[in-house]
């Protein structure tokens, strides 16, 4: 992993599971972490793991005054170096609360949390008519004619849906370099093999999002930054936020080839306002500002019914995939009736139409080992919502 042979491994040399601990691994603020260091952490993960849950889904808590203490407890427990949790209907908050050292502010980044506001900026040039989402890749790029991935559609690259490989067997995307043109970024994914017919599986987390966010620049001229600032960031007013790279060495505000599924940095407040802005159909202060024909094609089921080449946490429970976005649950026409984008550092948002309510959980470590107590603290808050009318 040292390939600069330094004797410390620096964020882009650290495996990507451990990004979350980087900061914490680095005891004497090196900007590296050498063998000792790497060994206490490992030591450190271990210990963590045999702990369990921090939170007893037989004993939730029943208030907002308990939901804040059990955010105490899970951010203690977990020696997290804090957690923050809202939830909200339509432009109000119902609940805000912060644990450890977070506050409204605190700027992480997201993992896969990224993919839903990065697609949303894509959707909306598609609802600009810049896009068709049905038209064959082979129409922006007719090199490809004649090849397997000639026929591949934007909804299919977005969905995960294209053919090609999953997470599970790695992520070119995030390992090509935040400052070369996005196009060669594009040049070089393509040459990817397909491995499976397109339309025939869901493979979550693969390298087709990055290509459909440079399909989305060529077509509307604009680098992906200015998109999604224009479409997305700036309509919901994301003031602190950015999409760059999940490696901080390698992030940056203005760069070519931004990562879309997971390179957003946010806060806590500012990814409210995105869920804000969805739930409300595309407005802020009754003005719409979003198009809402775009949330319905983030919130269509199109990998119903397919195989999953990999089983990743979001999909418990037979859920299947949209436009960027987990589709919790699919109604009988096809659209989502809960819709989220849980990321790898434990960050959850989540959108349920039926019961009107969207929530934030907001953290930045080891999301697998998180999700036990996230479920608990959800499914709280719902029903406290539920029971008090809010």
């Amino acid at each position: 992993m040292d390939t600069d042979g330094n004797g410390e491994l620096s964020d882009v040399e650290l495996p990507l599971q451990l990004i979350s601990s980087f900061s914490r691994a680095d005891a004497n603020h090196s900007g590296g972490i050498d063998r000792t260091e790497l060994d206490a952490e490992f030591k450190r993960l271990e210990a963590r793991l045999t702990r369990g849950p921090a939170l007893d889904p037989d004993k939730p808590p029943r208030t907002w005054a308990e939901v804040d203490r059990a955010l105490d407890r899970l951010v203690a427990h977990h020696e997290l170096e804090g957690a923050a949790l809202l939830v909200g209907r339509g432009e109000k908050i119902i609940f805000e609360g912060y644990a450890g050292s977070y506050n409204a502010d605190s700027l992480v980044n997201m993992a896969s949390a990224s993919k839903w506001p990065g697609g949303a900026a894509i959707a909306a040039a598609v609802a600009e008519g810049k896009l068709d989402p049905d038209a064959p890749l082979s129409s922006w790029r007719p090199g490809l004619i004649g090849t397997p991935k000639a026929n591949l559609t934007l909804t299919q690259l977005m969905s995960f849906t294209a053919g090609a490989a999953a997470i599970g067997d790695g992520t070119p995307d995030i390992a090509l370099d935040p400052r070369i043109d996005i196009q060669e970024a594009a040049d070089r994914l393509l040459q990817f093999d397909l491995v499976a017919p397109p339309g025939t599986e869901f493979a979550y987390g693969g390298w087709t999002q990055q290509v459909g966010a440079a399909w989305a620049v060529a077509a509307t001229g604009e680098p992906f930054v200015k998109l999604w600032n224009r479409t997305v960031g700036g309509p919901a007013r994301m003031t602190s936020s950015h999409f760059g790279h999940p490696q901080k060495s390698r992030d940056g505000l203005d760069l070519p080839n931004p990562n879309l599924q997971s390179g957003l940095w946010t806060t806590p407040r500012d990814y409210a306002r995105f869920l804000m802005m969805m739930s409300t159909g595309g407005k802020v202060g009754g003005k719409q500002v979003y198009p809402a024909a775009a949330i319905k094609l983030i919130e269509t089921d199109h990998a119903a019914g397919l195989p999953h080449r990999w089983r990743s946490a979001g999909a418990e429970a037979g859920r299947s995939y949209g436009f960027a976005a987990w589709c919790e649950t699919t109604r009988p026409d096809g659209s989502c009736a809960a819709v989220s984008s849980g990321g790898a550092w434990g960050t959850l948002p989540w959108i349920d139409r039926e019961k009107d309510l969207w929530g934030l959980f907001f953290v930045f470590d080891r999301g697998p080992r998180l999700r036990e107590d996230l479920s608990v603290l959800r499914k709280a808050a719902e029903a406290i919502v539920v029971n008090k009318g809010d």
